[in-house]
């Protein structure tokens, strides 16, 4: 019996790249007041579509963004998953927010490890990663 690749799912792929995704990602826990804020991205969605309509062109770039950030945010709260760095044109602010309810993850487990060998060109950064973890 072969062993079932535990995150074929997250990853798309048979060998996976999750410990990369670990490195790049974080998951965070639900938070009180966590449907406030998906309201609220849904009400500044739709006001900046209407406004879009209603204002002139100079203030479009302004509301292009905010319904990007909503949007953004929206999926973020769904997925409940987030890039460390952030995302292109994304408050920090936010991502800074969601670090807080981060789910601790240990990226020197069995699974981690055995991907290390298999992550082709980001096996250096995972390599380099575990090192400096083993060093401290």
């Amino acid at each position: 019996m072969s062993r079932e690749y535990k995150y074929q799912n997250e990853t798309g792929t048979k060998i996976g790249k999750w410990y990369l995704n670990r490195l790049d990602y974080f998951e965070f826990y639900g938070f009180p007041g966590e449907w406030k804020i998906k309201a609220k991205c849904l009400v500044c969605l739709g006001l900046s579509i209407w406004l879009i309509k209603l204002l002139p062109v100079f203030f479009a770039p302004i509301l292009v963004w905010v319904a990007y950030v909503s949007i953004r945010t929206f999926v973020i709260l769904i997925e409940k998953k987030c890039r460390y760095r952030g995302y292109f044109l994304f408050p920090e602010k936010i991502i800074n927010f969601f670090r807080e309810y981060r789910k601790d993850v240990d990226v020197t487990d069995f699974d981690s490890l055995a991907t290390v060998e298999k992550a082709g060109q980001g096996s250096k950064i995972a390599k380099q990663y575990l090192t400096q973890k083993f060093k401290n």
